[in-house]
């Protein structure tokens, strides 16, 4: 994984864009231009490349100094993380742990415990929909999007038979864990970044900055609104309308979580496959264009999204529907059409653009 070494304190990570971009799944940021007194606070942006994606803090300090050592400390806790949690790094916690906990309960750190504990309480919240035992089905379509082509079906069998979240026993009291089957792997792709603007923006609130953005990867977890506004701007995406075509959010104190299949995917025989991969069939999902979910936390909205992606739009629907705080829209292949769908607690966008042709948009 790449990593430039750049450090915060560098004056030439720090801009004052108005727009910023995600490289992933079409969420844009936009935070108005404010007019702050210059004896108050000030918009700072930092960006440093993280668990596979950039991560991006906006935030407002008193001065640069104070705005930079918040950053760092944040890009710091962030690393940590990805240390843990990586299933890339072959000495992460999360690997060690894939490796020695087959039938033999291994302790781990009170982060990875608690990931574990909330994929578990998505698991079933969604119907075992989102699933982070599904590892050894995602790294079968990892290799099967570089060779264009499916998974074979002989070895696709037997990836499903060690997937299967209630085979990831958790002791709390004891803090462990145990794989209860053989060839088991843990992918923490659907939650970890969730987990990581939390923490990130946890360690901002720590240092006095309140008015802050933590965004990697389709995740962002929201402080409290910039000065002189009421939220922050979010952008998202009506996927397959055009670069102009986006629904506007006013947001603020909660994480926002956005699954899609823009830039991984495979195009086959007329079919996209999505790198998100069902569990149950172990195959990637073709129905889904973009998941987009609000939950009072980001680690929440980034396992949602991922898990009401596979759902059917009905039971999608249902579950946002029923839980606290938690709000859908989903966008899905109808045929040849495009269609929009939001649960009843998503909120009307300020604005909106009007759809392309041949695109319809449903609300429940």
């Amino acid at each position: 994984m790449a990593d430039t070494g750049q450090t915060l304190s560098d004056n030439r990570t720090v801009s004052r864009r108005v727009l910023c971009v995600s490289a992933v799944l079409g969420i844009v940021l936009l935070t108005p231009a404010l007019h702050v007194r210059a004896e108050s606070v000030h918009r700072y942006e930092f960006s440093l490349p993280r668990m596979g994606t950039i991560f991006e803090i906006i935030l407002y300090a008193p001065n640069q100094n104070a705005a930079s050592l918040a950053a760092n400390a944040a890009f710091d806790r962030i690393e940590q993380l990805e240390q843990s949690m990586s299933d890339y790094r072959e000495n992460s916690e999360l690997n060690r742990l894939c490796r020695e906990a087959v039938w033999n309960p291994r302790p781990v750190s009170q982060e990875l415990f608690f990931v574990l504990e909330n994929s578990i309480r998505i698991s079933r919240l969604t119907g075992g929909a989102f699933d982070v035992t599904v590892g050894p089905e995602v790294a079968l379509w990892r290799e099967a999007r570089r060779a264009k082509r499916l998974p074979d079906p002989q070895a696709l069998a037997k990836a499903k038979a060690a997937v299967g979240y209630e085979n990831l026993a958790l002791d709390p009291a004891m803090r462990t864990v145990m794989l209860k089957r053989d060839d088991m792997k843990l992918d923490l792709g659907g939650i970890a970044k969730g987990f990581a603007v939390d923490e990130a923006l946890k360690l901002l609130k720590s240092q006095g900055i309140r008015s802050a953005l933590v965004h990697g990867g389709g995740n962002i977890a929201l402080g409290d609104a910039p000065p002189g506004a009421t939220g922050w701007k979010i952008a998202v995406d009506d996927p397959g309308s055009g670069p102009s075509q986006h629904r506007y959010l006013m947001l603020h104190n909660l994480g926002v979580g956005t699954s899609g299949d823009a830039y991984q995917h495979l195009d086959l025989n007329g079919e996209r496959y999505s790198h998100v991969v069902n569990p149950t069939d172990g195959m990637g999902i073709s129905a889904s264009v973009s998941t987009t979910v609000l939950a009072p936390d980001g680690i929440t909205a980034d396992a949602l999204a991922l898990g009401l992606s596979i759902l059917s739009v009905p039971d999608a629907l249902r579950i946002a529907d029923s839980a606290e705080g938690v709000s859908v829209s989903l966008s899905r292949r109808v045929g040849s059409e495009l269609r929009h769908f939001s649960s009843r607690g998503f909120p009307r966008p300020l604005e909106s653009a009007k759809p392309a042709p041949g695109h319809v948009s449903e609300n429940k």
